[in-house]
């Protein structure tokens, strides 16, 4: 039964498209927009975002193995493409439970671009439908390339909520994030004048949908600045995320509504060494206030990355989760160590051993072997 809820608990995380590599943009002191369509980064990659991959991810030994193709993600001057595809293989080994062993189709996304003119554009990311998970697809209609880089779009969109790490089952996605993490209907706008980055959105949120009569809303907003020192070959990202989500609470024991409301905010870190070191950090507070009760919750997240050569890296996670931060238990870590490859444009592979420890399992040990294909 345990390995079931396990297998159920990674179908039933929200399963997100527009996620990226932070860690890139450590390395080299770029914004994660100048790789991206979307202005907060992550999904698909724009045409200087695919050289990067070509010049810098690729193993160079390799590249001498393969014949030069003239393969273009731009169909022609307004219309262009791309996809990303994730296959998982998940083991689980606890003393205390049955092992779990098996495949997971994480992610099929096709995203289409189109530029009307050279301020409006509409993006169409429709996403791999995986049984028993909420539809997950990115559609809007983006204003931009004005003075200061301001934007506006309108549609269905991931929030910007601190760091857009890619993975999906990191604590503070799948309990503090599951609302700012999926997609969701609403406006936003944001500029990035030099080395600042402010974006702000309203959205439907918790429990609402545009015909459930409901007027409470989700808003986000974030803010960083990127530091860089091209002489030293170092960069420092730090920014601060807010949401605050006020939604309909149905008491179970009367079946009465009640007003609620969820905040959390957090500060973000990526800082980029010599080119080949990344740390990314994030800390996250969340407080959820009922009419009985008021829940307050703490999560942090850490990585480190090494770029050992082109197309090389080894990596390193931490993770700590406290929801109830008043509560006696209830906390829960995870470490993780792996390597990611980069053999060729297009293809990467990643291995990840993971030690989870909590209040009843405090030796669980994970295995996550991934294959990501990507244009």
């Amino acid at each position: 039964m345990k390995k079931i809820l396990f297998v159920l608990l990674l179908l039933s995380a929200p399963l997100e498209i527009t996620f990226s590599y932070p860690r890139f943009s450590a390395y080299t002191g770029d914004k994660c927009s100048d790789c991206h369509v979307s202005p907060a980064g992550g999904g698909m990659r724009n045409a200087y975002g695919n050289n990067f991959a070509k010049q810098n991810l690729q193993m160079d030994f390799l590249k001498k193995y393969v014949k030069k193709t003239d393969f273009s993600t731009q169909l022609n001057k307004n219309i262009s493409v791309g996809g990303d595809l994730r296959v998982f293989h998940i083991g689980n080994e606890n003393p205390n439970t049955s092992s779990t062993n098996t495949f997971l189709t994480m992610e099929g996304d096709l995203y289409v671009n189109a530029s009307v003119n050279d301020y409006i554009s509409v993006h169409l990311a429709p996403g791999y439908e995986i049984p028993n998970t909420p539809a997950k697809y990115e559609v809007y209609g983006m204003v931009h390339n004005l003075p200061a880089e301001i934007y506006f779009r309108a549609g269905r969109m991931t929030p910007v909520f601190g760091v857009r790490i890619a993975e999906h089952i990191a604590y503070h996605r799948t309990r503090l994030l599951g609302a700012p993490y999926s997609m969701l209907d609403g406006v936003e706008a944001g500029l990035s004048p030099g080395i600042f980055n402010f974006s702000a959105g309203l959205y439907n949120g918790l429990g609402t949908d545009f015909i459930s009569g409901d007027s409470k809303r989700l808003f986000v907003s974030s803010a960083d600045v990127m530091l860089s020192s091209k002489e030293n070959n170092v960069n420092v990202n730090l920014g601060l995320s807010f949401y605050n989500n006020p939604y309909n609470f149905v008491d179970p024991l009367t079946a009465v509504t009640n007003n609620a409301n969820r905040q959390a905010f957090g500060g973000f870190t990526k800082i980029g060494l010599l080119k080949r070191i990344a740390i990314i950090g994030e800390v996250d507070f969340l407080e959820d206030k009922r009419y009985d009760a008021i829940k307050r919750g703490l999560f942090g997240y850490g990585e480190l990355n090494v770029r050992i050569v082109n197309g090389v890296e080894l990596r390193g996670q931490y993770e700590y989760m406290k929801p109830d931060r008043d509560a006696g238990s209830n906390r829960q870590t995870r470490t993780s160590v792996g390597a990611a490859l980069f053999p060729l444009q297009g293809v990467e592979t990643e291995a990840m051993l993971r030690f989870v420890s909590d209040d009843i399992n405090p030796n669980t040990k994970e295995f996550n072997l991934g294959f990501h294909f990507y244009f």
